[in-house]
């Protein structure tokens, strides 16, 4: 990482480290010129410097298959819609530590962990001594997916009880699926394969199922087209159990791994992009998401047809969150952060200074959280306005989790693991030794672990 390449020399990245552990105040936005789309008139957004029109597609397409309705969630079953509620990325029940935290564990797993942990409890998960114990499942970029002991104030944690060579890069976070006698796992490789995994299983028991997404047997090549029918986007889990995964455009699969649809419709003749973003699934079965074509487009849930598309000429490889009222908040390649109603117009955008490529935080009172590889962690009201601007000391991927208190964690390529209040005061910063592109799981006894460039995950409380 060059980390002069993103304030100019070491010596201002150490000086706005030094503020930002200080616990100083973050920075807020000039107010006069046009910075931000809320400065121009209508649904006209602000692009160097000028309020322009925005630029909109709205593609209706047929249905391509029968519906297959997405049935409402009851009690229990709204944590499975994608982290933590329908469309409420990043968001967790989980209260993290306010004061700085020691490691607790370190297992080392050969190779870059760019996923978020996901967090299991089974009985007897791992052996009958395991029984009630929380486990924290990962893969990493040697196709390798562990299952380790979380611990807890008794229990030391850290202990490798599950370790399965999935034959494929994993990038995205597994999806969990739990009903009152069993879990299951859905975890897509850049082999082009879904699983579904077991995680009470050991060894190649474990694989419930695998599936081959897509057309792209002889395209290994490295570039675009080598990678579109990557499984690299963490699938979202329906409250029917339905799956909604991207590679070459979308699919709706049965936990079975059945095919129920697959956008865009098999009949046009376009090669469909790849799509690296999370599928947010909202309650009245709609179905959101960005793709490399630089677009962000809305589905039909039930039938796979499009309702909606948006052009933002960028990749849009973060996934959104969905605000009270429906309107979705989504970050892309042009630094931007879109907000679009539930019809696919623009509210507003805002303009951060690089690349948003993490999925958004949004805490309970709306407020949206972004990351940025400008190194900033952002914090915006519901209605565009940017609260403050915190700067760390190197390009952020991870994406902000946003705990029951409303704490903002995140790591950054700074080597900093942070905690961050709701006024964008640092509460600490623990310095890890390696770069951090992973995003956080805060455990049931409000626990960090969080995986690291450096092949490792740790454990922090």
């Amino acid at each position: 990482m060059d980390r002069g390449s993103v304030f100019g020399t070491p010596t201002l990245l150490v000086g706005v480290f030094v503020l930002a552990s200080a616990g100083c105040r973050p920075t807020h936005p000039p107010s006069a010129g046009c910075g931000k789309d809320t400065d121009c008139k209508g649904d006209r957004i602000c692009a160097e410097g000028s309020c322009v029109a925005p630029a909109a597609d709205a593609e209706a397409s047929e249905a391509v298959a029968e519906p297959v309705p997405v049935a409402p969630a009851s009690a229990g079953q709204g944590e499975r819609w994608f982290r933590g509620g329908p469309g409420h990325a990043g968001a967790t029940t989980a209260v993290g530590p306010k004061t700085e935290p020691s490691e607790r564990w370190r297992v080392d797993l050969g190779a870059v962990v760019f996923a978020t942990p996901t967090l299991v409890t089974l009985p007897g998960a791992g052996g009958e001594g395991d029984a009630g114990r929380e486990l924290a499942f990962v893969g990493n970029h040697a196709g390798r997916f562990v299952g380790v002991t979380v611990g807890g104030p008794e229990q030391p944690g850290g202990e490798l009880v599950f370790d399965l060579d999935l034959g494929g890069r994993v990038w995205g976070t597994a999806a969990l699926a739990e009903t009152r006698d069993s879990a299951r796992l859905y975890v897509g490789t850049d082999a082009d394969t879904l699983f579904a995994l077991d995680p009470s299983a050991k060894g190649e028991a474990a694989v419930v199922w695998s599936k081959v997404l897509g057309n792209c047997e002889n395209t290994r090549s490295p570039g675009p087209e080598g990678a579109r029918c990557d499984v690299d986007g963490g699938p979202t889990v329906g409250p029917d159990g339905d799956l909604f995964v991207g590679a070459d455009g979308v699919y709706r699969l049965s936990p079975t791994g059945e095919e129920r649809w697959h956008w865009p419709p098999r009949e046009e003749k376009e090669r469909p992009k790849h799509v690296f973003s999370t599928p947010v699934l909202s309650a009245d079965g709609q179905l959101s998401f960005g793709d490399q074509d630089g677009h962000v487009t809305s589905l039909d849930a039930a039938t796979g047809a499009q309702r909606w598309r948006y052009s933002v000429r960028a990749d849009v490889d973060g996934s959104g969150v969905l605000g009270a009222d429906g309107a979705l908040f989504i970050g892309a390649d042009d630094g931007r952060i879109y907000s679009l109603r539930s019809d696919g117009s623009l509210r507003w955008s805002f303009v951060a200074q690089r690349d948003i490529r993490s999925s958004l935080g949004i805490a309970a009172d709306g407020t949206v959280y972004a990351t940025s590889f400008d190194a900033n962690l952002y914090s915006l009201a519901a209605s565009g306005e940017v609260n403050w601007v915190l700067p760390t000391g190197g390009v952020v991927h991870s994406s902000p989790v946003v705990d029951g208190d409303g704490t903002i964690y995140f790591g950054s390529q700074d080597d900093h693991l942070y905690a961050v209040s709701a006024e964008g005061e640092v509460l600490w910063a623990v310095d890890v030794g390696a770069d951090i592109d992973s995003s956080v799981a805060i455990t049931k006894q409000g626990w960090i672990v969080i995986g690291c460039d450096d092949g490792s995950l740790r454990a922090f409380g």
